[in-house]
């Protein structure tokens, strides 16, 4: 059976990525039955995005940079779920309310973990949904801790979404409402994104103070709003008490 060129690719990543001392292009094209040609055009493609790195003095192919940004990247969100859980299901049980846990995925926000309301009524969202970080609390948490620069860069990208009439897009006043969330530690979503819903997010912060991810609050605008500053303590404890488990010392504010 023939393969792809990404499958190929993907085996001498793994067979690089299981050598303990590096692997050269003619016993990768002996262990995969491939001409060595064929395997040294896929480890250039491999080495030139970082994936794979030639050791200057044995000449034998070792795993890359990349490769272990990426397989990190994995083991934190797996942490950061196992972490968050209890407490996602801590701020449902207080409220009522559907909770949910984002990070910052390219230009947008995407659910890892979420604990659903037992109400017939309820928020939604398939897991590793996308959401704009201009319009709901997810997002805002996650764009109000970024470089101050990126706010710019991010609407010239045309990242920013005009989901309901209630949606801000405008630079300035997104400007404004992210010093606001610095400053309260906690973002709102008014019918932003979804007419008759709203959502209330506080950041969390791993060991080194950064904004790893947005633990949110959601449920229907008639349901949160009556009880907002209630709702607001109970998502800024929560993302407090995530916060701590990942190594933070201090208190989102």
């Amino acid at each position: 059976m023939s393969i792809t060129s990404v499958e190929r690719a993907l085996l001498i990543l793994k067979e690089i990525a299981y050598s303990e001392t590096g692997v050269g292009v003619r016993e990768i094209a002996r262990r995969l039955g491939i001409s060595p040609s064929v395997a040294q055009k896929s480890v250039a493609a491999l080495v030139a995005q970082g994936f794979a790195r030639q050791n200057p003095e044995t000449e034998l192919y070792q795993i890359g940079p990349a490769a272990i940004q990426v397989g990190l990247a994995g083991l934190l969100r797996i942490e950061l779920r196992g972490v968050a859980r209890p407490y996602l299901q801590q701020l449902m049980s207080d409220t009522g309310e559907s909770s949910f846990l984002g990070v910052l995925q390219g230009n947008g926000a995407v659910y890892i973990d979420k604990v659903l309301s037992p109400t017939e009524l309820r928020m939604d969202a398939p897991l590793g949904s996308w959401r704009p970080l201009n319009c709901t609390a997810v997002g805002k948490v996650l764009l109000a801790f970024l470089p101050e620069s990126s706010l710019e860069q991010l609407a010239k990208g045309g990242a920013f979404q005009q989901s309901t009439p209630n949606s801000i897009c405008d630079v300035h006043a997104l400007a404004k409402e992210m010093a606001s969330v610095r400053q309260s530690g906690v973002a709102y979503d008014r019918e932003e994104y979804l007419q008759g819903a709203m959502c209330l997010a506080a950041p969390v912060k791993n060991h080194e103070g950064d904004v790893v991810a947005s633990v949110v609050v959601s449920g229907p605008l008639s349901r949160i709003e009556p009880r907002l500053q209630e709702m607001v303590r109970h998502v800024k404890r929560q993302g407090d008490a995530i916060s701590r488990s990942l190594g933070f010392i201090g208190v989102n504010l």
